[in-house]
């Protein structure tokens, strides 16, 4: 029997999603969270602590971890490194376990932990992250991290992306309507992927604060095979090549 996929266009519908049981959720958080994640375990983090609170952030970085962190866009004073793909393309990285926290991605992946599996995509890894979830015969939920509860196009484009890769392998089907209307939005979009980025809300938030949104690893498609998957506490590389 095909397994289900539903999509949660943010955090604050998630708890009402119609999928029962354990189930796979895969959190998005494309500016900028999941983003870099996955740079981060390109360029060689043995591991990731997701943190809640800027207050746990800096408790782990007395203890002697690195540490990412922001709020609002913004990295904050404590924090080793900010919240961009080119921030980890660092050689002083790798082999390091890292405490991240975020104003939106990280506490999306702490939500769901309870349910199962809590995986990790963005553009850049999205082949490796739809093989990895095809793998584990589970139903999935696509869990957009949005702005503070609310809507965004860059998460839902990307939902789009991981729904269509996973339906047309023939072993999921699509089971509710945000999961259909994701699919539309990105086969819209998918010609031209950075000129719909550069329309979005938080795009043009990120400009103000004189952040760059969008650097090129953002918008490549399928150029990781890392898996970044939450488990007890602790978001590891589930790559099939390691």
């Amino acid at each position: 029997m095909p397994r289900s996929i539903e999509v949660s266009l943010s955090p604050a519908l998630y708890p009402f999603r119609t999928t029962t049981g354990r189930h796979i959720t895969i959190v998005i958080d494309i500016l900028r969270f999941t983003t870099s994640l996955v740079s981060a375990f390109d360029h060689g983090v043995k591991a990731v602590i997701p943190v809640a609170t800027p207050e746990e952030a800096e408790s782990l970085k007395n203890k002697g971890y690195p540490v990412a962190a922001e709020r609002d866009g913004l990295r904050l004073p404590f924090a080793d490194y900010g919240n961009s793909a080119a921030d980890f393309d660092n050689p002083d990285i790798k082999g390091k376990t890292l405490a991240y926290s975020t104003t939106n991605g990280t506490v999306a992946m702490n939500l769901a932990s309870p349910n199962g599996p809590v995986a990790a995509a963005a553009f850049s890894n999205l082949k490796a992250v739809a093989a990895w979830v095809s793998a584990q015969e589970l139903n999935t939920v696509i869990l957009c991290s949005g702005w503070k509860n609310l809507f965004s196009i860059e998460d839902t484009l990307c939902a789009g992306a991981i729904a269509e890769l996973l339906s047309s392998a023939g072993d999921y089907t699509i089971n509710c309507d945000a999961a259909q209307m994701s699919v539309n939005l990105w086969s819209m979009a998918k010609a031209d992927l950075k000129a719909h980025l550069m329309h979005t809300s938080h795009y043009k938030r990120l400009i103000k604060l004189g952040v760059d949104p969008l650097p090129d690893y953002t918008v490549q498609l399928s150029i990781s095979g890392a898996v970044p998957v939450l488990s007890e506490g602790l978001i590891i590389n589930n790559s099939p090549d390691l």
